[in-house]
């Protein structure tokens, strides 16, 4: 099993950016409210102002939100968009935070019963311990196969495995199928984990696609329902 490493950061401006997306999602701010004054919302996120003003010009590149001189800046839309943890549905039990991951171990194996298969290739296998705003909530476990990539190291790997697909890979995950239910955690948990091998844990299994319908991945996910849950919002 290699070293644990944590994955490669988003940068700070980026991060802030996803963080407010998945906030006005959740319901904290609403399409043409006004967001907080740059100081009061910088000083909540604890970042400088200037690489707050830097997110909110990504998010209104985005068409996320619109700033107006002299007046602020407010909510514009999130419908469309598709941010790099769009697809991330763990959020603390007090809102949705930061998603971030620490590396357990990168390996090649044969899928295990029940899995895809990819024709008999030889997978990927990533294993992660990931985090909401610095928070230990999950155990993952993911497959991909080994097709499209010969050597594969840690470091190599960002927070967002769907962001590494699109620019190592050139693969765009466009839909995902989650099955929930309840299991017992991995005997790989390793003890800064918020679950130890054999504690009940939520457990969803899920299947991601490209949009040629090509299925890209397999992961599996225990978490830790004490500390987060499964969120899924839909707008009409």
């Amino acid at each position: 099993m290699n070293s644990v490493n944590h994955a490669q950061p988003l940068p700070v401006y980026q991060q802030i950016a996803e963080l407010l997306v998945r906030q006005i999602k959740a319901g904290y701010w609403h399409a043409g409210e006004r967001l907080p004054t740059e100081a009061a919302l910088a000083q909540t996120l604890s970042v400088a102002v200037g690489t707050l003003r830097k997110s909110l010009a990504l998010l209104e590149k985005q068409g996320v939100l619109e700033r107006i001189q002299g007046s602020g800046t407010y909510v514009k839309s999130v419908q469309g968009t598709q941010q790099i943890y769009e697809l991330f549905r763990l959020e603390l039990t007090n809102g949705p935070g930061l998603p971030t991951a620490q590396i357990l171990d990168v390996a090649q194996a044969r899928p295990e019963p029940g899995m895809p298969n990819w024709d008999g290739a030889v997978c990927w296998r990533v294993r992660r311990l990931r985090f909401s705003s610095q928070v230990p909530v999950a155990l993952e476990e993911i497959w991909f196969p080994g097709t499209r990539i010969v050597n594969l190291s840690a470091p190599e790997l960002g927070d967002s495995m769907y962001l590494f697909y699109q620019q190592r890979l050139n693969v765009w995950i466009s839909r995902v199928e989650d099955q929930i239910s309840a299991a017992t955690a991995p005997d790989w948990a390793p003890a800064t984990s918020p679950l130890q091998t054999g504690d009940w844990a939520g457990y969803i299994k899920r299947q991601s696609w490209t949009a040629s319908n090509e299925l890209a991945e397999f992961s599996k996910t225990w978490f830790d329902p004490k500390v987060c849950r499964y969120s899924s919002r839909l707008s009409q």
